[in-house]
């Protein structure tokens, strides 16, 4: 994973994963992950990504039109993005499955704290986590 922070002020996180299809259905692997099969909220923290980057990149210019697009209701779709604000921590704990067993999308349907260090309280202890420059 390669953590960067933009010009801009925002964080670019970069997570390698690999497509594989997997009996017929495409499936969503992180390298050197031991899971084969990408879990539900893997696959939907990358798709909320992809889709942000659609909408950033112009290519749809907003959720109604992005939703249209792919086939989906739109409130399917926001709830969806929303988990771009999820704390990079919770988001790299979630993508190498180092997560409670208890989290999982239901979870995220509540409001999300805008308080990163209370999102992660909220749903993973509040337990930190190294960087490996400390």
């Amino acid at each position: 994973m390669i953590n960067k922070i933009l010009e801009d002020g925002r964080l670019q996180v970069i997570v390698p994963i690999k497509f594989r299809t997997i009996s017929a259905r495409k499936r969503i692997v992180i390298p050197g992950s031991p899971a084969d099969d990408a879990e539900p909220l893997v696959r939907q923290v990358a798709r909320a990504f992809r889709w942000q980057r659609y909408i950033d990149e112009g290519k749809f210019k907003n959720i109604v039109e992005l939703a249209s697009a792919i086939g989906q209701n739109k409130a399917t779709v926001a709830a969806t993005l929303r988990l771009q604000l999820l704390s990079p921590v919770i988001v790299h704990r979630i993508i190498t499955g180092d997560v409670p067993r208890t989290l999982n999308l239901s979870k995220f349907r509540t409001s999300i704290p805008d308080v990163l260090k209370d999102q992660e309280e909220r749903w993973i202890g509040g337990e930190a986590m190294s960087w490996g420059d400390e």
